[in-house]
């Protein structure tokens, strides 16, 4: 929705999908973080884009650009 949203005249929403492994040098380490086959998950679009301030807060629960009733703030964060 938010992607629709930044682009009001039309435009293009990529979703796409492919194999990749992660080297193990740059791997984040957690409990499953091991060098292995993961699916990597792209989304692109042709939108307004962010301003610097609104890319640091995107995941932030509850944060919304949108009119009072128009928004949860909830999209990125759940991701």
């Amino acid at each position: 929705m938010n992607a629709c949203d930044a682009m009001p005249n039309g435009g293009h929403l990529r979703i796409q999908t492919s194999g990749t492994r992660f080297d193990p040098r740059t791997l984040v380490p957690t409990a499953h973080g091991t060098e292995d086959d993961y699916i990597l998950l792209t989304v692109t679009d042709t939108g307004e884009g962010m301003d610097p301030a609104t890319q640091e807060r995107i995941f932030e629960p509850f944060f919304t650009t949108k009119e009072l009733g128009h928004g949860t703030g909830l999209g990125l964060a759940m991701v």
